[in-house]
């Protein structure tokens, strides 16, 4: 699965399942919805396959909910949350839509 796709299915994941990307994050990037380790953290088998932690999915939808009663593009939602990975912090962007 790609981040795309992923993130058009965020609605239907577990909320404490965490989104794996493999670098760089693209909306093309390779995606791997994985359910938390004993540590909570990124499994080893998803680590030794070349992804890496991106978001958990209820932070992911959280981020989202910054677009308030403006529902966004699908383009929207990947750019959005794969800044917010990044810099952990939202873009300029999302206030002036």
């Amino acid at each position: 699965m790609t981040l795309d796709e992923a993130i058009n299915r965020l609605d239907m994941l577990d909320e404490n399942a965490i989104l794996c990307v493999r670098h760089p994050w693209t909306p093309s990037s390779e995606c791997a919805v994985a359910a938390p380790d004993e540590n909570l953290g990124v499994p080893r088998h998803v680590k030794d396959s070349g992804l890496t932690y991106f978001l958990e999915v209820h932070v992911a939808r959280e981020v989202i909910d910054v677009f308030g009663d403006k529902p966004p593009t699908a383009e929207e939602k990947v750019r959005l949350l794969i800044h917010y990975a990044e810099n952990d912090a939202y873009p300029e962007w999302v206030y002036q839509r």
